[in-house]
C-alpha cells in the first residue's frame, strides 16, 4: 500500500512539474509545420460561434491553469477557444461568442511538450483531439491522431 501510494504522489507531481512548463497568461500560439499562428477568423459560424483560423501576425491568447488541464482564450474578443462535436474533415474548433462558461470538457484542453524542444500538443478534455492545421484552408480543425509537425505548436509570453 506504500508503494502504491508513493507511485500516485509521484505521477501526481509528475503532472504538476508538465504543467509547469506550460506558458500561461498572455501568449501567442505558432503551428510548427504551417509557421502560422493561431488566430481568431473574421467569419462566424453562426452567432455563438466564431471560426479559428491562422496568420502570418501573432495574435494574442490568454492560457489559464485549471487544474492539470487549460482553457485557452482570445484577447481580442475574450472568447474562448473549443472543439466541437460538429465534423467535416476532423472535428471544428471555434471561439464561443456566447459569454457563458462552457463546462462540459469542450473548451479544456491538455497542454503538453510534444518531444520537440519548445513545441507543444494541444489536446481537447473532451474529445481527445489535438489541435490541427493542413494549409488546404485558413482553419483550425482537431483530430485524434498527435503524431506530426501539424499538431505541434509553439507557445511563447507576450
Amino acid at each position: 500500500m506504500k508503494n502504491l501510494r508513493s507511485l500516485f504522489l509521484a505521477l501526481v507531481l509528475l503532472a504538476v512539474a508538465l504543467a509547469a512548463d506550460v506558458p500561461t497568461g498572455c501568449v501567442t500560439i505558432k503551428n510548427r509545420h504551417e509557421g502560422r499562428y493561431l488566430a481568431h477568423s473574421i467569419s462566424t459560424h453562426d452567432a455563438d460561434r466564431r471560426h479559428v483560423s491562422f496568420c502570418t501576425d501573432p495574435q494574442r491568447w490568454t492560457i489559464t491553469a485549471e487544474g492539470t488541464n487549460f482553457r485557452i482564450r482570445n484577447n481580442k474578443h475574450g472568447e474562448e477557444l473549443f472543439e466541437s462535436q460538429q465534423k467535416f474533415n476532423g472535428n471544428y474548433v471555434f471561439l464561443w461568442i456566447k459569454k457563458s462558461l462552457i463546462n462540459d470538457g469542450g473548451a479544456s484542453w491538455k497542454i503538453t511538450e510534444s518531444g520537440n524542444p519548445g513545441y507543444f500538443h494541444i489536446k481537447n478534455v473532451k474529445f481527445s483531439h489535438c489541435l490541427f492545421t493542413q494549409g488546404g484552408t485558413d482553419w483550425v480543425a482537431a483530430y485524434e491522431s498527435c503524431d506530426t509537425a501539424k499538431y505541434e505548436w509553439r507557445i511563447v509570453k507576450c
